[in-house]
């Protein structure tokens, strides 16, 4: 589903207020990408396209409204993925192990050489959310934060991240 106009007006707002962009990596989904793509040509920034950062695949709840999972009897149903999500997988859809190990590897190869450069990452709240998770070193199987956290289309949030003398990254949120 792409987004709406103003939505990507607002992300490519956001996009062009932030200082000492070095590079945009995207999400392949539509929703993301397109404003990613229209923000480098505009200002020559190279794009890079990142499949890890995809959202999370649903399977068979991709494009259904909420209104019609909440009333199916097809286990598991939403409600108990969304009370237990590392337990419960969407039909034919992707488990949160595999959605979690999915970003902690992308976190991992990027941050794997220290770089000066600042890059604007442009994906989806529900990557935001684990990627989060995985800043703030909460424990695999956690998953409160998926509920308790808002992150709006178009939401941004920063990350400052620092490597020490030993090459341990230290990501820290900036609110």
């Amino acid at each position: 589903m792409p987004a709406s106009s103003s939505g990507n007006e607002q992300v490519y707002a956001q996009l062009e207020a932030c200082d000492g962009i070095a590079q945009v990596i995207v999400s392949p989904l539509q929703r993301c990408q397109a404003v990613a793509r229209m923000f480098c040509e505009t200002t020559g920034l190279p794009l890079q396209i990142e499949p890890r950062l995809s959202e999370m695949h649903f399977g068979d709840w991709d494009g259904e409204r909420y209104d019609v999972l909440w009333q199916s009897a097809r286990a598991p149903g939403i409600g108990d993925f969304w009370q237990s999500p590392w337990q419960h997988t969407p039909p034919n859809g992707e488990s949160m192990s595999a959605f979690h190990l999915r970003l902690y590897d992308w976190w991992q190869q990027f941050t794997a050489t220290p770089s000066p450069l600042n890059a604007a990452v442009v994906t989806h709240a529900g990557v935001i959310k684990q990627l989060l998770a995985i800043w703030l070193a909460l424990p695999e199987g956690y998953d409160t934060h998926l509920s308790r956290l808002e992150i709006g289309y178009g939401g941004m949030i920063q990350v400052s991240v620092h490597f020490d003398e030993h090459g341990q990254v230290w990501p820290k949120v900036v609110f």
